[in-house]
């Protein structure tokens, strides 16, 4: 999806849209929302302190914002299609609530099987992202996310990674202290939140 509005978009600045062209990924569970596992029941979004603000923040200057989420409880049986578009809207709905009208494009896999295209670390969702918005590059621009899988697939597609130490962030910070992953930590930002990332653009 792609261009996804609500709220008042009758009121919105004629430059809001691709002010700028660095556009800025987000996972979800863990950066915009507590991680609870496989998100069921929209009762049990909770938004991160400061998250949905960032989000209104990072519009209102103008960024592209996409979020691209790993959803594998439906792969396991845990959820539905249906269930992740229902927890979606909840979302969407706060979003408006903090002030944010619009965001530019959310995306989301069945699974989180290695061998899943649209899967991270793996790009399909990016790149189909990239395919029905022209406008849309993330090569040089930004995916913030609390995984190593977020971080690598930043790296995949060209954006800058960002690590935030909510969610599973801290531990994934750890993993980032081992040999193995001395070049993911090089190039990996690393904030205490999403809100702390986005004052750093201002």
């Amino acid at each position: 999806m792609i261009d996804i509005y609500w709220g008042d978009t009758e009121n919105l600045p004629v430059n809001s849209y691709s002010a700028k062209t660095t556009v800025i990924g987000l996972d979800r569970d863990g950066v915009l929302n507590r991680d609870k596992g496989s998100i069921k029941n929209p009762d049990d979004l909770e938004p991160i302190e400061g998250s949905l603000e960032a989000v209104a923040k990072l519009k209102k200057l103008g960024y592209p914002v996409v979020i691209l989420s790993n959803q594998s409880g439906i792969s396991k049986g845990l959820m539905t299609p249906e269930d992740v578009d229902n927890v979606n809207e909840t979302l969407f709905r706060m979003l408006g609530e903090a002030g944010c009208a619009y965001i530019d494009g959310l995306y989301y896999s069945t699974s989180s099987h290695k061998t899943d295209y649209y899967a991270k670390p793996n790009t399909g969702m990016f790149k189909r992202c990239e395919d029905e918005n022209t406008s849309i590059r993330f090569r040089n621009g930004y995916f913030v996310g609390d995984k190593l899988s977020d971080l690598k697939a930043a790296i995949n597609i060209g954006a800058v990674p960002v690590l935030v130490r909510t969610g599973h962030g801290c531990e994934t910070e750890k993993l980032l202290k081992r040999y193995t992953y001395r070049k993911i930590n090089q190039k990996t930002k690393i904030y205490n939140n999403l809100a702390e990332f986005v004052f750093q653009l201002t």
